[in-house]
């Protein structure tokens, strides 16, 4: 865990990065971590409602935002000060007692499939892909790392949560 505090600064935030991402991907399940990224901002035991953790931020002057690396996924929030406490308990609730909810499989499945629409016609994305591709064959970068409907097509919730208990613990974690 890392703290700074500024008093100057009127705002608090926190990051939490664990030690997994698209690397880890399944060969067949190519963009599960990011899938997962996803689906963890769906409601937890605590906080069942789908729309509470952006709910609080966004009436607390706050926001959040994630993204899956290569061998990483973060996950952010910067908020007012007074709301510190009750935004970090539900980030946290993600790596307690996610609920995974089947019903929004779907939903997100759709969500990262338009993220990987939306960069097909992006310059330094099309860069990027092209630069995977000089990675020799078998190595985790030359794979296709956001997912889309073909590659996470099928995905069963046991997957899932294999994947998360596999690489989602708290000795591959920073905050």
């Amino acid at each position: 865990v890392l703290l700074l505090s500024d008093p100057k600064v009127n705002r608090s935030s926190a990051s939490l990065e664990v030690g997994a991402g698209s690397y880890s991907d399944p060969a067949h399940r190519q963009g599960l971590a990011h899938f997962l990224e996803h689906m963890l901002f769906l409601g937890t035991a605590k906080y069942p409602d789908v729309t509470d953790y952006g709910n609080y931020l966004r009436s607390n002057g706050g926001y959040n935002n994630a993204f899956t690396a290569g061998s990483r996924t973060n996950y952010h929030f910067e908020i007012r000060h007074e709301a510190f406490e009750g935004a970090l308990d539900r980030l946290a609730q993600f790596f307690i007692a996610p609920l995974f909810t089947p019903e929004f499989t779907e939903r997100e499945m759709n969500a990262v499939n338009s993220e990987n629409q939306k960069n097909l016609e992006n310059d330094l994305w099309r860069n990027y892909q092209l630069h995977k591709t000089l990675y020799r064959p078998g190595h985790p970068a030359n794979h296709f790392s956001t997912g889309n409907r073909q590659t996470l097509g099928g995905t069963t919730h046991d997957e899932l949560l294999a994947f998360y208990h596999t690489h989602y613990s708290a000795d591959r974690m920073a905050l």
